[in-house]
């Protein structure tokens, strides 16, 4: 589904527009929607259309077919544009239904969170409406038109994420941390020897009282647990308040040994350096978040593991499985990891 592309909503075919109106219903008050479908039908007469409205004196349900009279006085001095038998076609395609109120709206939409996304209250139904709200203001904000594609699937992950970070941070606050990283570590414990061969990024957050040696030892977990038998290196990155030469240089005296891009000191980033290594065997792909990016396209990343202070990375791989975990230092990560069963 397409949001705020050419119309308000788009399914393939078919378009929606939606209007919530406080005065009574006229002709003139959709004149202006009436125009912009118009213009869109007369490029291509194979969609259809339906203009969701609200009016007070409009029945719920309602619907209404426009005559080629009443298109006509819609479409005022912009009628000369468009031949007879556009206008006639459109009159065919096009559809108002009137809608409920807001508030009625609202409770309907409400009733298919709890039903569809598993809401178990009107409160929790409420919050999911609050994040996918946030969710297609970003989309709305952030695409361009044209690419602001939607599914179920996406609304979904989104709730399953969310509910996630919510029971975590209360799991915390009522067990207490140590039960919560045991928990994590459950999780994250390996269930056999064999590791399975995917491309894995793990995102970790820092703030300015993380010291270098703590993200040596975190490397090391990392390292130790997916850089088994066929499993490739685990690309690692580090966001916030973090000195990367500092860390490079620990981990070189610690002889733990990495791929970074770079080829030679004083050489230029070199995404395939990193994604392809010259020199294979390097158990860590230690990347500079800033160059997340650059490597979105050239890398089937298959598990994205996000552990963060305050607030979730976003993750550019949209199509791998992610994991955000909430966590109050970094250095938790070598609990989190720690030994291999």
């Amino acid at each position: 589904m397409e949001i705020e592309g050419a119309q308000d909503i788009g399914v393939q075919s078919f378009h929606i527009q939606v209007k919530h109106r406080s005065g009574k219903y006229s002709p003139s008050r959709i004149a202006k929607a009436v125009r912009q479908m118009m213009q869109q039908f007369a490029a291509d007469r194979s969609v259809k259309f339906a203009l969701y409205c609200y009016f007070v004196d409009r029945l719920q349900g309602e619907t209404l077919r426009l005559s080629e009279d009443e298109l006509e006085a819609m479409l005022g001095e912009h009628s000369g544009k468009y031949d007879a038998e556009t206008k006639e076609w459109f009159t065919k395609s096009f559809e108002v239904i009137f809608a409920p109120d807001f508030e009625a709206q609202f409770g309907t939409v409400l009733d298919h969170l709890k039903r569809v996304l598993r809401a178990r209250s009107e409160s929790e139904a409420m919050c999911w409406h609050a994040v996918i709200h946030g969710y297609l203001r970003d989309v709305i904000i952030k695409r361009p038109p044209g690419t602001r594609m939607i599914s179920m699937k996406d609304l979904r992950d989104l709730v399953h994420h969310a509910r996630a970070a919510v029971f975590e941070a209360s799991y915390a606050q009522i067990c207490g941390q140590a039960k919560y990283l045991r928990l994590l570590r459950d999780e994250y414990r390996a269930k056999s020897a064999h590791i399975p061969p995917r491309e894995r990024l793990v995102i970790v957050e820092c703030d300015d009282t993380t010291h270098s040696t703590d993200l040596v030892d975190i490397v090391e977990c990392l390292q130790r647990r997916y850089y088994v038998g066929e499993s490739p290196a685990p690309y690692v990155t580090f966001r916030g308040p973090v000195e990367l030469t500092e860390l490079k240089h620990a981990l070189w005296r610690e002889r733990i040994y990495f791929h970074d891009g770079f080829d030679y000191g004083g050489a230029d980033f070199s995404a395939l350096s990193i994604i392809e290594p010259p020199m294979p065997g390097y158990g860590i792909k230690l990347l500079d978040f800033a160059r997340l990016g650059e490597i979105v396209n050239r890398v089937n990343m298959r598990e994205v593991h996000d552990f963060y202070l305050t607030d979730p990375a976003s993750n550019p791989f949209s199509e791998a499985r992610t994991r955000h975990a909430v966590i109050e230092k970094p250095v938790e990560l070598t609990e989190i990891f720690r030994g291999r069963s």
